[in-house]
């Protein structure tokens, strides 16, 4: 009864709601969560994952809270977001005081006895420590406030004090990982590689349609701009394709304007399909967990766990590609691609899923096949955009700089872009 009395107390504080969440193995005494952007020296299998709720002066913050138990322990850590960032001090001392207070209505109403409220820190953001002995058991509840972001980690000690010396040793362990280590830890985390074989017949290859020559085995591409300005900070990217003999996509690492590792898509074929499957790195300054993925309808159809996107392909008489279609894992059409041809012109369109044409851009071409002029047409069919591009190659004729002068834009749909230098490294089997 009085074991089922401590879980019905770690109950109240977290609800159960057991869901799933992506997490790295890397080892069996190290959890690491790269949505959580956090790690500790706790097992890689946690028992179950629930829901947990935080009450903060902007709304309620939500997020996962991860569940190990053993017979001298009960663990739980995670984290929930708040609606926006608590940076006010008022605002701070408001969050921790009603944590404070839900933590000591808990315990009384258990019949339990409260230790001291300690004020902590972890890497500079603040913190406290919460005690309590519950029917002989003793309860430790620490948060830390980062952003709109509060970690909790908890224990709930089984037995003797010297467990408890161990279970606080163990939450001291809890680290915010920082940008460079989400990075090395993605890196380990995957996605693994796809098999490249059997191959779906094809009449072309990935390095044939984006017009590169020779026996491509990886390129580094670097965007610069001329002048800095705000907007031209944000949108600085690099990127790391690697082919394989065969001239087809095996994995992209994505660099976003901060140099750090952001999408990672791996590529191969599943069941006869030509196939990717992508690992998304959060960082603080991203997007939240749940609003990646671009623009998708509702679908009851079940995904494929193994992938994330299919393609279709289709080519003419001289091995041109004039269509790709993208799906996603369930089936649905995810994006549609046409291209046509005239002369030295090329032409592509661009098609949602729901049939809506999103884009045309006529390309204007060398005698070579290299892009020389770009023309973006809005929806409406008005002109968006024109960008003119110059080039120098190396030795198999492959573009290694590409500097674009943007010229005639439309006012009301963009700012002016400064001229921009794509810079690229690459590498020959």
């Amino acid at each position: 009864m009085k074991r089922l009395a401590i879980l019905s107390l770690l109950t109240v504080l977290i609800a159960n709601l057991v869901t799933t969440e992506s997490r790295s193995a890397i080892d069996a005494s190290r959890f690491v969560s790269l949505e959580g952007r956090f790690s500790i020296s706790l097992p890689d299998r946690f028992k179950q994952q629930s829901r947990l709720t935080i009450a903060t002066p902007s709304g309620n913050a939500y997020g996962p809270l991860y569940e190990w138990q053993t017979k001298q322990w009960i663990f739980g850590v995670g984290y929930a977001d708040a609606p926006q960032p608590i940076s006010d001090p008022e605002a701070v001392k408001q969050l921790f005081a009603g944590a404070t207070e839900r933590f000591t209505s808990l315990v009384v109403a258990s019949g339990g006895n409260i230790g001291p409220v300690k004020a902590i820190t972890l890497d500079n953001h603040p913190g406290i420590e919460q005690r309590a002995d519950v029917l002989k058991r003793s309860f430790i509840q620490r948060n830390y406030l980062v952003s709109r972001r509060i970690y909790q980690t908890l224990v709930v000690v089984m037995n003797s004090q010297r467990d408890e010396s161990t279970a606080v040793g163990l939450l001291d362990t809890f680290k915010i990982l920082n940008d460079a280590e989400i990075t090395e830890e993605a890196l380990k985390a995957g996605p693994g590689p796809l098999p490249q074989t059997p191959e779906a017949p094809r009449a072309g290859s990935d390095a044939d349609d984006e017009g590169l020559r020779g026996p491509i085995k990886s390129i580094r591409t670097e965007i610069h701009y001329v002048s800095q300005t705000p907007f031209t900070e944000e949108e600085r990217r690099s990127w790391l394709t690697t082919y394989n003999e065969k001239r087809n996509k095996v994995r992209t690492e994505s660099y976003d304007f901060k140099n750090n590792l952001s999408p990672i898509t791996v590529y191969g074929y599943l069941d006869g399909a030509r196939v990717s499957a992508i690992k998304y790195v959060p960082r603080e300054y991203g997007p939240q967990l749940g609003t990646l993925g671009g623009r998708s309808r509702p679908s009851n159809k079940k995904p494929d766990p193994r992938y994330q996107r299919r393609f279709e392909f289709k080519y003419d008489e001289k091995k041109r590609l004039i269509e790709q279609i993208e799906f996603s894992s369930n089936g649905d059409m995810s994006t549609r691609f046409v291209y046509k041809y005239e002369g030295n012109q090329k032409e592509q369109l661009v098609y949602l899923e729901d049939g809506l044409l999103a884009g045309r851009h006529v390309y204007l071409l060398d005698d070579k096949g290299n892009v020389i002029e770009q023309t973006d047409f809005g929806r409406d069919g008005a002109v968006r955009s024109k960008t003119s591009y110059t080039y120098e190659f190396d030795s198999h004729g492959n573009w290694i700089k590409r500097t674009s002068t943007h010229g005639e834009q439309n006012e009301k749909l963009r700012l002016p872009m400064p001229p921009s230098i794509q810079l690229r490294t690459i590498t020959y089997y």
